[in-house]
């Protein structure tokens, strides 16, 4: 459990089994809660950053594709201590997310029904609020990945996959894995 400068590393094999601190890596207050996940490592692509149009394009993005799964490495990290801020953070992050995604979406449907039933031409309004929707729900992708474990916990899987690196992890926390 060697630790570099402000990242520590958790071997992947003790981090799959649970064998974890017993408090916040963000915070260092005693776990309220224990989560089970997935952790991928972010992968760095090789090529060209141009993109081409067209069958060239296509060809372009599934080498890039290719290279990412080669590449990429996954962690099932079972029994990750969660503080109350954390757990609380999470929550409202992916309400807020839920909100937004399932409230454009009512939106939009909302609005493409309320055309169907109108008389055609007489409520053009309901084309910006369908569009209005339709933005919503997309922008739930933000607060959706603010709330993401990765984000909230600041970890990420080595690239070699080895490893379960955290960054900038509480004093408790580096503590209880030394022992």
């Amino acid at each position: 459990m060697a630790s570099d400068f402000d990242t520590v590393r958790i071997p992947a094999n003790l981090a799959e089994q649970g064998i974890l601190p017993s408090h916040c890596s963000r915070h260092g207050r005693p776990a309220v809660r224990r989560a089970d996940f997935t952790l991928q490592s972010k992968v760095r692509l090789k090529g060209s950053r141009t993109r081409r149009v067209g069958v060239f394009g296509a060809v372009g993005m599934a080498e890039r594709l290719d290279q990412h799964a080669r590449k990429v490495r996954v962690t099932q990290v079972k029994g990750w201590p969660l503080c109350d801020v954390c757990a609380r953070t999470r929550t409202r992050w992916l309400t807020v997310a839920a909100v937004l995604f399932f409230g454009g979406l009512l939106v939009f449907a909302g609005s493409l029904v309320a055309g169907i039933l109108t008389e055609a031409g007489t409520v053009r309004w309901l084309a910006g609020v369908a569009l209005a929707g339709f933005v919503v729900a997309v922008l739930a992708a933000f607060p959706f990945s603010r709330g993401s474990m990765s984000r909230v916990i600041g970890a990420s899987t080595a690239p070699e996959g080895d490893a379960v690196l955290v960054e900038n992890p509480s004093a408790p926390f580096r503590a209880e894995l030394r022992h």
